[in-house]
């Protein structure tokens, strides 16, 4: 049986393995402690350069984090911001000026990242982090997000090692739990009692009495910690978990991966009849493994277009095609995967499969390949798949064979489809000049929608010419200045213009998300960004940008 209940985990990646600080001695290799690697000098990606943090300073950066979303608030409301922040949350390089060592700025830059990236990611780039014992705010962090994804031997090997604060409530019901786990009733209890007489807490008292006396899953469980999430699902593994109505989006997007086993027929065609009969996280989970299955990949290419189609209805295509980008390539181009074809584009573009996205609009174009008039068997003459040794040239298909001569006429698709295919291509491409791309970025702005105006808003600031249109686009409107107490986005202009020409680069890109997030996908908002990151150097974020507001939209 397939059990796509595995696909969120797969999906999701395995947490990161331990830094390694390698004994090298070669000339020109600086040997160091582990336990002398700041906190900064890791990462789970590196979007920007190791000069990231560097670049700024200590108060700035301090309180640039402290105003994005935090990890205990509702997050970003704009995922083309979360996005931008995260790459620059979860690259790695020296501390900013005047913050070595600072384990404090460190432990806000991990909630921050745990808002903006979740938790896979946040654990991922704390189970990197030397020296956790030493904060117990970075260690909460780690454990927060261990716990929620039931990585519970991280989180209890945390709080066993944690130096200071251990008395604190959120540390004794963590031991709690991970006595419990243990097997060793009697500590939990005495723990978790210790744990009230600090700080009471009545639903984490009910998951752990459930757990310790072998009850159900109480009615009106709805964690809202790591830790209850973590206790519910030991409670009750197979159950579809729920999080309270308040909880941050960090610990739902946790929660969504556990669930009920599905037992899917072996065929993936039978498979994929049952999978449109769920719903939800199942139904994701579902897809998500057919599209990975390599059985038959046209049932993989439909369930991939599936799990494109709801995800773009739900506003998170371009998350979705950048988990699932990779499955394009060995996707069969027919005449039935080709109406999918857009999203498959989309989809290798984001996923940095440049090829791949050139080879499916080659055949959005042309069709799909045709069947050769002296080889109805789709071989070459006298080669595999002719079915005869002779293989002679010109020969046409038996008349028995049920084969078509030819391919029919191919219908291509629709010419706005093409244009905006071609616009992302070059913007992935960086191609953004001459008169081919002027001729499409022209037909792109001709209906002046505000996402389109504030697409090319972004390219404007790559110095890219746009049409006045667009510069209109550009100027104060009347509801940008009447409302008091809302920053527009282009108040975050000066400071990131500035940031960007001292080259602090994660202070210029986080600047440039909460532009993003103030102005959402408006031309001041994307223009302002672009502009910012562009000065800075960081033009492939930039494009980035605007690639990945170009997906949304055309989806």
């Amino acid at each position: 049986m397939i059990r796509p209940a595995l696909a969120a985990v797969l999906l999701a990646g395995a947490p990161a393995a331990l830094a390694q600080e390698g004994a090298s001695r070669g000339p020109g290799i600086e040997v160091r402690e582990l336990g002398m690697v700041d906190p900064f000098q890791v990462g789970t990606s590196q979007a920007l350069s190791d000069q990231a943090w560097v670049s700024g300073d200590a108060a700035t950066t301090r309180a640039l984090l402290n105003a994005l979303p935090a990890a205990d608030s509702q997050g970003w409301q704009s995922g083309l911001a979360s996005r931008l922040a995260a790459r620059a949350l979860l690259s790695a390089g020296p501390p900013p000026r005047g913050a070595d060592n600072s384990f404090a700025l460190a432990a806000i830059r991990a909630d921050r990242a745990l808002a903006a990236a979740g938790a896979r990611e946040a654990f991922a780039l704390l189970e990197r982090t030397p020296r956790l014992s030493q904060s117990a705010a970075l260690s909460r962090i780690h454990a927060e997000a261990a716990f929620a994804l039931g990585e519970t031997t991280a989180a209890c090997r945390t709080a066993d090692q944690l130096l200071q604060g251990r008395d604190q409530a959120y540390w004794l019901r963590a031991r709690a739990v991970c006595s419990a786990l243990g097997g060793n009733t009697a500590a939990a209890e005495l723990t978790a009692e210790l744990a009230r007489s600090v700080e009471d807490a009545p639903a984490f008292d009910a998951l752990l009495d459930a757990y310790t006396l072998n009850r159900d899953l109480p009615g009106d469980a709805r964690p809202t910690t790591g830790i209850e999430l973590a206790l519910a699902h030991e409670v009750a593994p197979q159950a579809s978990l729920q999080v309270s109505e308040g909880a941050p989006l960090w610990l739902a997007e946790a929660a969504q991966s556990y669930g009920p086993p599905i037992d899917l027929p072996q065929l993936p065609a039978d498979a994929l009849d049952v999978a449109r009969g769920l719903e939800g996280t199942e139904r994701n989970a579902a897809l998500g493994a057919l599209a990975g299955q390599d059985v038959d990949r046209g049932v993989a290419a439909e369930a991939l277009a599936l799990r494109l189609s709801e995800a773009a209805a739900n506003d998170r295509f371009v998350e979705v095609a950048r988990a699932y980008g990779n499955e394009v390539e060995t996707l069969p181009i027919t005449a039935e995967t080709l109406s999918w074809g857009k999203g498959f584009v989309l989809a290798a573009l984001l996923n940095g499969d440049l090829e791949t996205a050139r080879i499916w609009r080659e055949a959005l174009m042309d069709g799909p390949p045709r069947m050769r008039m002296d080889d109805p068997f789709g071989g070459a003459a006298g080669g595999p798949g002719t079915g005869s040794a002779s293989g002679a040239a010109g020969l046409v298909p038996p008349q028995n064979t049920g084969l078509p001569a030819y391919e029919p006429e191919w219908t291509r698709p629709p010419a706005e489809t093409m244009v905006v295919l071609d616009y992302a291509l070059a913007i992935a491409e960086d191609r953004l000049s001459g008169p081919g791309f002027e001729a499409i970025l022209a037909a792109r702005v001709e209906t002046g929608t505000p996402s389109r105006l504030a697409e090319a808003a972004g390219l404007a600031a790559l110095n890219v010419p746009v049409p006045a249109s667009v510069r209109a686009a550009l100027l104060p409107q009347p509801q940008e200045t009447g409302e008091l107490g809302a920053m527009p986005a282009t108040g975050f202009l000066p400071a990131g213009l500035m940031a960007a020409r001292m080259q602090a680069l994660a202070e210029t890109q986080l600047t440039a998300a909460r532009m993003v997030e103030a102005g959402s996908i408006t031309p001041a908002a994307l223009y302002g960004a672009a502009a910012i990151l562009e000065e800075a150097g960081l033009r492939r974020e930039a494009r980035r940008l605007v690639l990945e507001a170009v997906a949304e939209g055309a989806m």
